[in-house]
């Protein structure tokens, strides 16, 4: 039986997310000693993650969710902004003693299962050795019994931790990471594209198994994807990001089934069927985004066909629409327009 985490390190309150993050931002300085020029990877991002909830972070390559994932995980260092865990910033976590409770609290599974795992030691390496760093109060016998516990929560025989890495498929040594993180007790596990290198047969039982973690094990995921349809699958909330900034946020449903956003429409109209595409293919013209020193405005605006000139001028800032929040100047003036009718002249 799983035991359970001392909490007294996390003093939390009941009405604060397990996570947030506010005004989130990571900069990466480009060229010499003394470059000016910075690639502007996540810019002012506001999230937040429940107990028991599943948030899908969506958007092309380079949009920045791996680099959230790692700000969280504290691989990297915030340029601005902070993140709170059970209400406690992440900066005040100086001491090894509570950044190995936090660690221990947040796990990251990587988007390669192989590169998870030692190729030359058996699967149940890194789970004793997690098990070993993070619950000290456990025996060798108790080790052992928890790593077949979590083998099991994962869908897989304990038999597998006899097994070398090679020797399983790219499904198996991915629930095995999950396995990995699971043996330290988390309350939040950072999926990194879990299920993008795996054949499109098992990839719903990947996605099946994340969300009886949630159900059995009460933990949280942030679940980065650039797949729409398997967000909508399993996440109770999803994220879009485009260039470093958020750019629509709410409840799945509320979000994919009426997208405001263009480039939320324009990655839906991606998973559509050809015939359907007519409408919102148009939204894939122009430049790809610019990410280094990118000043203000819109960093979406040379893809988009719905562009003001207000766009060019100023950022937007997720607004209210709904059950959503949309950074575009366009869908919120639509909406305050459809919202107050007699204003219209």
């Amino acid at each position: 039986m799983a035991q359970t985490r001392d909490s007294t390190e996390s003093p939390a309150a009941t009405t604060e997310p397990l996570l947030k993050a506010v005004d989130l931002t990571r900069h990466f300085r480009l060229g010499g000693l003394f470059s000016k020029h910075s690639l502007h990877a996540v810019d002012d991002l506001d999230l937040s993650i429940r107990e028991r909830e599943i948030v899908a972070l969506v958007g092309e390559s380079g949009s920045g969710k791996s680099t959230v994932a790692r700000l969280v995980a504290r691989v990297y260092k915030p340029t601005r902004g902070e993140i709170y865990y059970r209400g406690r910033p992440l900066r005040s976590l100086r001491s090894r003693k509570h950044q190995m409770w936090y660690r221990g609290e947040v796990a990251l599974v990587l988007q390669d299962p192989f590169s998870a795992f030692h190729p030359v030691f058996r699967i149940s390496h890194g789970v004793m050795r997690n098990l070993a760093l993070h619950r000290p109060e456990l025996n060798g016998a108790e080790r052992r019994k928890e790593a077949e516990r979590v083998c099991e929560a994962v869908g897989l025989s304990p038999k597998m931790l006899t097994r070398f890495p090679y020797e399983m498929s790219g499904g198996e040594r991915q629930r095995i990471g999950f396995a990995q993180a699971l043996a330290v007790l988390p309350k939040l596990i950072l999926a990194d594209e879990p299920v993008s290198m795996l054949d499109v047969s098992i990839r719903i039982g990947v996605l099946n198994m994340m969300a009886g973690l949630r159900d059995r094990e009460g933990v949280s995921l942030l679940y980065i994807t650039h797949d729409l349809a398997s967000a909508r699958y399993v996440a109770d909330r999803v994220m879009v990001m485009y260039a470093g900034h958020l750019v629509e946020e709410g409840p799945t449903e509320a979000v994919l089934s009426s997208p405001k956003h263009p480039y939320t429409q324009l990655l839906l109209s991606a998973a559509a069927e050809p015939t359907e595409k007519d409408a919102e293919v148009a939204a894939d013209s122009g430049e790809p985004p610019k990410v280094i020193d990118p000043g203000e405005g819109c960093r979406f605006r040379w893809r988009c066909p719905y562009a003001i000139e207000k766009c060019a001028l100023l950022t937007p800032r997720p607004a209210p629409i709904g059950e959503a929040r949309v950074a575009c100047h366009v869908a919120v003036a639509q909406a305050e327009r459809a919202s107050n009718p007699a204003s219209i002249s």
